[in-house]
């Protein structure tokens, strides 16, 4: 039954016109509407669970980014299942004060958030990481390794002018696995507003 479905889309997928969209290929689709979902829907539930889009999600994500039901489907919901094992895995994974502090490892985390969801610019979020290991050491205050992920996420999309929405700050913690009052109190701390 999958295969079969999988077959089915790819044959939708290659009859799409995808210059209507200001997209240059197929790779393009998948950031396009990782982008638009990040930014229109929340799809996290109130205690930082993945949750799936209802129908009428999917139809208004069509209708806001003018691509049809049967091609979103299968993006959106295979990005959901990636997101959960993710989830599974920085949940599982701790972290030491060593790996906490080191620059080279928060990057390393990001180009793994920015592959499972490129809504953000990297190589200004390597840039912000930077900034922000400096601040942190200034103030002598190392928050947890997703939360320090988290906030580099937020202060990229906070500065990216290409973008009119911000990405909705529950998906973001559901992305980088931080709870809300780690994210805030890290925000305020950084005097991030």
């Amino acid at each position: 039954m999958t295969q079969l479905v999988r077959k089915n889309n790819f044959g939708a997928l290659s009859q799409f016109d995808y210059s209507n969209l200001g997209l240059e290929s197929q790779k393009d689709l998948r950031p396009f509407l990782l982008n638009n979902l990040f930014r229109q829907f929340s799809f996290a539930t109130y205690n930082q669970k993945v949750s799936s889009l209802r129908p009428t999600e999917y139809i208004r994500l069509a209708s806001v980014t003018k691509v049809p039901v049967k091609i979103i489907y299968p993006i959106v919901k295979g990005f959901l299942v990636e997101l959960v094992y993710s989830k599974r895995f920085l949940r599982k994974h701790t972290f030491s004060y060593d790996q906490t502090a080191r620059l080279d490892e928060l990057q390393t985390y990001l180009d793994k958030i920015h592959r499972l969801a490129p809504v953000f610019n990297f190589k200004r979020a390597k840039e912000n990481a930077r900034i922000l290991k400096i601040k942190l050491q200034d103030l002598c205050f190392f928050p947890q390794f997703t939360t320090q992920i988290a906030i580099v996420v937020f202060v990229t999309d906070l500065n990216d002018k290409e973008h009119d929405k911000r990405i909705v700050q529950a998906n973001l913690r559901l992305l980088c696995d931080c709870s809300a009052y780690s994210f805030h109190r890290t925000r305020k701390k950084l005097g991030l507003g």
